[in-house]
């Protein structure tokens, strides 16, 4: 573990003016006045001891809009990340959510002696590789379907509707029958010991099958395996890409039949941390949606809410609340997303609210685009 002083230095607080544009626009400081990004790290840099004890660093939701709107540029969710870790280190415990069922989850998958079946719930109609050096990382969307499985959410809509495009795209790849957990929601929570485990256990795994490049439809595990995984790992040289990154699946048209307007939510992942706004709109267009915009979008989307399975309150479903609201507001028949935890949190959120007949469907980018696909005859 770095001392304070090292990652002040590493990410920059110390060039902190104190000017609140982070707070000004940060979601959680909408509904909670009392949360400061700003002051997070002004008492960071004054009081040590206080900050790893501060409650208010549980409250972020890592959504970055604060980075986007720094002029020295301060990287206020790395030191987030580590005043969780002290803050574990000195005793915290998780307030966790679902029972503490995907913490539980992600813990047993970082034993290498686990074994599972990562393919058991993948359709007949996808074409996988018998070998190559090409793996399509699922994440942990087979394990959500199981967990949220009353929400009627089926997580692994996304991944199969993503290995279908590649199909279609003739994009060669294979999947890891042992993949772990990228480990994203353990290192946000401050377990570094658990995400390295896991870390080291998908390393293994993946140099084990002579793998080189990796392809996700997942958001977080796309940052994670692309930025912490060099972050952490040395000797980390295996490439990283987004399906939306890829020309071949870019290029794709087809027909969805009987939609006619959507809208897209923006994760906070792909779109602040990568930039990646535009193809995933592509995707939507060229399958002919109608495409409209909510409020809040692409740079400025709002925050699905979502917190690495703890410390979720009312604050992040007010969130929730108004980024549905948000999205009804447009009009559109469906809410897309390309995240599978901002696909889980927005359900929930709309599930326990009460306006029946206000209801948006809510579906992954990769189910919709793939389902029903007719491709169009080239001219």
């Amino acid at each position: 573990m770095h001392h304070i002083k090292d990652i002040i230095k590493q990410t920059r607080a110390h060039y902190c003016l104190d000017c609140g544009k982070c707070t000004a626009v940060c979601p959680v400081n909408r509904f909670d006045q009392n949360f400061s990004p700003r002051l997070v790290v002004q008492k960071a840099l004054r009081d040590q001891d206080s900050a790893y004890s501060d409650p208010n660093i549980w409250s972020c939701v890592a959504c970055s809009m604060c980075m986007t709107r720094c002029n020295y540029n301060v990287h206020y969710v790395d030191l987030i990340r580590f005043l969780r870790m002290k803050s574990r280190d000195n005793g915290t415990e998780l307030v966790c959510s679902h029972a503490g069922i995907t913490e539980s989850v992600m813990h047993l998958m970082s034993d290498r002696d686990t074994k599972q079946d990562r393919s058991a719930w993948l359709p007949s109609g996808v074409k996988l590789e018998e070998s190559g050096d090409t793996a399509f990382f699922v994440g942990c969307a087979p394990y959500f379907d199981v967990i949220f499985q009353e929400l009627g959410v089926k997580s692994t809509e996304g991944p199969i509707g993503a290995m279908r495009l590649l199909n279609r795209a003739g994009v060669p790849f294979g999947i890891l029958p042992n993949e772990r957990c990228c480990g994203h929601d353990l290192i946000l929570a401050g377990d570094l010991d658990g995400f390295i485990k896991l870390g080291h256990a998908n390393i293994a795994e993946l140099h084990g099958r002579g793998i080189k490049k990796i392809i996700t439809s997942c958001p977080e595990c796309y940052y994670t395996l692309k930025v912490d995984y060099h972050r952490y790992f040395d000797g980390w040289n295996i490439e990283v890409q987004h399906i939306t990154e890829l020309p071949e699946v870019l290029k794709l048209a087809s027909h969805i039949k009987g939609v006619k307007k959507v809208t897209f939510h923006d994760s906070c992942k792909l779109g602040r941390n990568f930039k990646i706004y535009d193809q995933p709109r592509q995707l939507l267009r060229s399958a002919g949606a109608e495409l409209v915009e909510m409020e809040n979008s692409r740079e400025n989307a709002l925050c699905c809410g979502a917190s690495p399975w703890a410390f979720c309150g009312s604050v992040n479903k007010q969130i929730q609340d108004e980024r549905l609201r948000q999205a009804r507001a447009t009009g559109a028949e469906i809410l897309v997303t390309s995240c599978p935890k901002c696909r889980i949190h927005l359900t929930c959120a709309q599930a326990a609210g009460k306006q029946e007949d206000a209801k948006i469907s809510i579906m992954d980018i990769y189910y919709l685009v793939s389902r029903n696909q007719e491709p169009k005859e080239k001219k």
